[in-house]
């Protein structure tokens, strides 16, 4: 990983997020299995980048991110959530929760780059690794990571052309 990648990161989640069906699959993990929606992403992301993330490591990024969710963007969304709100408040506040997410990935980035080198696996088995990231996230959340949701359909793999660690030079 480099200085770029959070950027990278932010770039890769706007552009699978919004495939159909993506942000609608994403956000009822969300709300119904307490996923959090930039782990969801970031296991499509290392996957796709051959990173292959244990449940260890999982529960260590969501670690990570925890004191985030907690303090800013969990109060941030309620807040936007809030019924009978005033259309420019809620996007002011859609704003602000969306400045905090793209924070956030960069926590997620920066745990990543401060563990060292992570085993990559054999070019070519980014699909492979994606699938495996989010099965094990979706274990961890107590739900059955479904074999048709948008995240493996319109996953990073053949939709989106954003250049793998291998393809960089």
């Amino acid at each position: 990983m480099n200085g770029e990648s959070a950027d990278e990161f932010w770039e890769f989640s706007l552009a699978l997020y919004s495939q159909p069906g993506v942000a609608e699959y994403c956000l009822r993990l969300q709300d119904d299995a307490g996923a959090n929606v930039n782990l969801l992403l970031f296991c499509c992301w290392t996957g796709r980048r051959g990173v292959l993330l244990d449940a260890k490591a999982l529960g260590a990024a969501a670690t990570v991110i925890e004191d985030w969710q907690v303090r800013m963007l969990r109060p941030l969304r309620a807040r936007r959530r809030t019924a009978g709100i005033a259309p420019a408040e809620k996007q002011r506040l859609l704003a602000e929760e969306l400045t905090a997410e793209r924070h956030e990935q960069a926590l997620l980035v920066q745990w990543l780059d401060d563990c060292g080198p992570v085993p990559l696996i054999a070019v070519g088995d980014g699909a492979a690794c994606a699938r495996a990231n989010l099965d094990r996230y979706c274990a961890a959340l107590g739900v059955a990571l479904e074999r048709d949701n948008p995240l493996l359909i319109h996953g990073p793999f053949d939709v989106l052309s954003f250049p793998t660690d291998s393809t960089r030079r």
